[in-house]
């Protein structure tokens, strides 16, 4: 890859375009080098965190928007994903691996988004929404 490429998509909060994002985010990992397996989890994580902006964080609201940035580079690509909801505590998410959370439908979009990726923060920004980044990282051999 010869220099850094940054990617920015705004889309409205329906699940129809999450498809979209998913190509976007796969092919920018491409971009930054990383094997057709790796560049589908990044694609997967980010999809994941783009669901969660949009029913979540948005309640589906179309005139909401979810943003998403995309970057890669030498070192990998990170992608960060803006919301305008309240914001969540990570930690009280409960766990789908455990007790009764292992039966519901729902509730494994964090736990494969921290399967797929090398670093996962969060920041609620007051009055702007959440925002998750995403990171996936080169080794270098």
């Amino acid at each position: 890859m010869a220099a850094a490429t940054t990617v920015r998509i705004t889309i409205p909060s329906e699940v129809r375009l999450v498809d979209l994002v998913h190509e976007a985010s796969q092919k920018m990992a491409e971009l930054a080098g990383f094997e057709e397996g790796d560049a589908l989890n990044v694609g997967i994580a980010v999809r994941e965190a783009v669901i969660n902006a949009i029913v979540h964080g948005n309640q589906r609201d179309p005139s909401r928007d979810v943003k998403v940035t995309l970057e890669a580079g030498e070192a990998g690509v990170t992608a960060s994903v803006l919301d305008h909801g309240q914001g969540f505590d990570v930690d009280a998410t409960p766990d789908p691996r455990k007790g009764d959370n292992l039966l519901k439908t729902s509730g494994r979009g964090l736990l494969m988004i921290r399967a797929f990726v090398d670093k996962v923060a969060f920041r609620y920004r007051e009055g702007r929404g959440m925002e998750i980044t995403l990171v996936k990282e080169k080794r270098t051999p």
